[in-house]
């Protein structure tokens, strides 16, 4: 499943903080069940803020501590945080690092406060404005920051049951379903870069003016002014503000338990495709552009293939190669 996974949990609100790579759940991830985090949530009769908050505070911790070491997660999403006890919704741990990116340190052996990354990566929903115009050609690198971009859409979809950008054509495309739709990816592409979203009353009218504002902090176009992991760990609604006051997201979840299943089997298939050997990758891409099909990969392609795809695009024959999406909508 993962190949790697990392904790962090705060002993008290000003006391120490324990962080490792768990080696023990590594060797025992096949045999003890775990489930990532929405997965668990469905089985739940009860959310609430205050749970979703202590799952933020967890992951906000973990890339805290990634990100002073100059590692970018690039792929945060449900499916890569899983619950560490069947019973309880946190803590929780963060895996999947295979997109993860470290980078060089400065001459004063810190780590860079903002690496620069040229390599788009993660999955479409949860990608951050900034990763979208690397994928498209419009910019040329981006930084640690769009990790905070993803935990702002998970915050936003744990408290509502959605995502807060979607890109839909109207036509029965199969894009929900986790095919690939060109007009679809690219509205999905275009609802981010704008960067707007809604609190629908229907949907939000019960939840904390805290819990917005928190997601009003991750989910700004500028990067620059993103809150990071640390200020998120400050912010009052993670401090333990949020109210014990219960979410729809169970039931929503239930009601969408096919989407549940499917996101479940697109996870299996991105973990066989990273299991692929390079000239099997270079194989498969000469027979898409030869045939004009696009991959059946879930995740953006690796550097190799994304050179190929760039010096395509440099060419004027980007079409040929599309970015397949994962099925979270909800």
């Amino acid at each position: 499943m993962a190949k790697s996974m990392l904790s962090k949990s705060s002993k008290n609100k000003q006391g120490t903080v324990g962080v490792g790579y768990s080696e023990r759940w590594r060797r025992s991830i096949s045999v003890k069940e775990t489930s990532s985090i929405l997965a668990h949530i469905q089985k739940q009769k009860h959310f609430n803020e205050r749970e979703a908050s202590r799952v933020v505070r967890d992951v906000a911790a973990a890339l805290d501590f990634l990100h002073t070491k100059g590692i970018a997660h690039r792929d945060l999403k449900p499916e890569n945080i899983l619950c560490e006890s069947p019973e309880k919704v946190s803590p929780v741990k963060i895996c999947d690092f295979d997109l993860g990116s470290g980078v060089k340190l400065n001459n004063s052996c810190t780590p860079i406060t903002t690496p620069e990354l040229t390599t788009p990566c993660g999955s479409a929903e949860y990608m951050a404005p900034e990763v979208v115009e690397v994928f498209r050609d419009e910019a040329t690198f981006y930084d640690k920051r769009c990790d905070l971009w993803s935990l702002g859409v998970v915050l936003y979809i744990m408290l509502s049951g959605y995502p807060p950008f979607v890109g839909h054509c109207g036509a029965d495309c199969g894009w929900d379903r986790g095919e690939v739709c060109r007009v679809c990816q690219n509205k999905l592409f275009e609802s981010i870069q704008e960067g707007k979203y809604e609190f629908p009353d229907k949907d939000w009218a019960h939840i904390s003016s805290e819990a917005k504002d928190l997601i009003s902090k991750l989910l700004v176009r500028d990067a620059k002014q993103r809150l990071s992991a640390a200020q998120v760990l400050q912010h009052p609604w993670v401090q333990g503000q949020a109210p014990e006051r219960g979410l729809p997201t169970p039931r929503i979840l239930q009601r969408n338990s096919s989407t549940m299943d499917l996101t479940l089997f697109a996870a299996e298939a991105i973990a066989l495709n990273r299991q692929l050997s390079q000239h099997e990758e270079d194989e498969l891409a000469e027979e898409s552009l030869a045939e004009g099909l696009c991959s059946v990969r879930l995740s953006p392609p690796c550097k190799s293939r994304l050179a190929r795809r760039r010096a395509l695009a440099q060419a004027g024959r980007s079409d040929d190669l599309e970015l397949c999406p994962t099925p979270t909508t909800l």
